[in-house]
């Protein structure tokens, strides 16, 4: 029996930053209902991107590593 793997869609977003007053693109992106809830973020619209749960930290991030190569090694 194949097993699915479970899929999650996660957003770039931007927060506002009181020091500075004005907003960030966050450096990762997350799923929508992290963005709202825990980082207090707006959604970007149109930034969606379908991945593996598995791809996600133990705090909901996404972080994509740039690489020219491919996909690293474990």
């Amino acid at each position: 029996m194949q097993q699915i793997a479970e899929t999650v869609t996660v957003y770039s977003f931007r927060v506002f930053e009181t020091d500075a007053e004005t907003y960030h693109v966050a450096p990762f992106k997350a799923p929508r209902h992290l963005i709202t809830e825990r980082f207090r973020g707006d959604v970007l619209e149109g930034t969606g991107e379908e991945i593996g749960a598995d791809e996600l930290d133990a705090h909901g991030r996404y972080r994509r590593i740039a690489t020219g190569w491919g996909a690293l090694d474990d």
